[in-house]
């Protein structure tokens, strides 16, 4: 992968925890353009925010200007400031959890429903069933299907999801990374 072509994934990804939802939709789109016009009095099409998220095709590389304004979004000077300054997965420290976070034992009751998202566009709304199980109800975008079950036991937000014994109909069980790039965002949608 190219050095910019990482540092836009990781730009998406602060974009996303800055704004503190995931941007799948058309309406996420618009938002996203919402908040940049609103908190930068700077202009970024949704038309460019869909190709810069792979939610439409791109055809050349996003300008210096689009990733600076973003970049603008997330506390940064420019795209250079950003690439200069922006830790990656190859140079982090290891670090004590901050943010949000689900301890699964702990703060999740049987029957708890989440929605789990990461980029591009991948949504799984799963159930927990007790012990760290959990079972999929509905997914968009992904490789785990509705009716699959696996084991986690802590979630965080912006940072992969590692799921223990994925199991899957007709296959045997695995280990599954969600968010590899750039993290998870999870919504606790109901509790019993």
């Amino acid at each position: 992968m190219e050095a910019n072509e990482k540092y836009v994934k990781l730009l998406i990804s602060d974009v996303e925890i800055r704004v503190g939802r995931g941007i799948l939709s058309p309406k996420d789109f618009s938002y996203l353009h919402e908040v940049i016009s609103n908190e930068l009095n700077e202009h970024i099409s949704v038309s460019t925010l869909k190709r810069l998220w792979g939610y439409s095709k791109y055809l050349s590389r996003p300008s210096v200007s689009i990733l600076s304004t973003l970049c603008r979004l997330v506390g940064y000077r420019d795209w250079e400031d950003y690439k200069s300054n922006r830790e990656t997965d190859d140079n982090k420290p290891s670090a004590e959890v901050v943010g949000d976070k689900i301890t699964v034992e702990t703060d999740l009751e049987v029957g708890t429903r989440l929605r789990l998202t990461w980029s591009p566009q991948r949504v799984c709304d799963v159930v927990y069933h007790g012990d760290n199980e959990f079972e999929v109800k509905e997914s968009r975008n992904t490789g785990i299907k509705a009716g699959d079950w696996f084991n986690c036991s802590l979630i965080v937000a912006g940072e992969p999801l590692w799921l223990n014994n994925l199991r899957q109909y007709g296959k045997s069980p695995v280990a599954y990374v969600c968010g590899k790039q750039g993290g998870v965002q999870f919504e606790i949608l109901e509790k019993t």
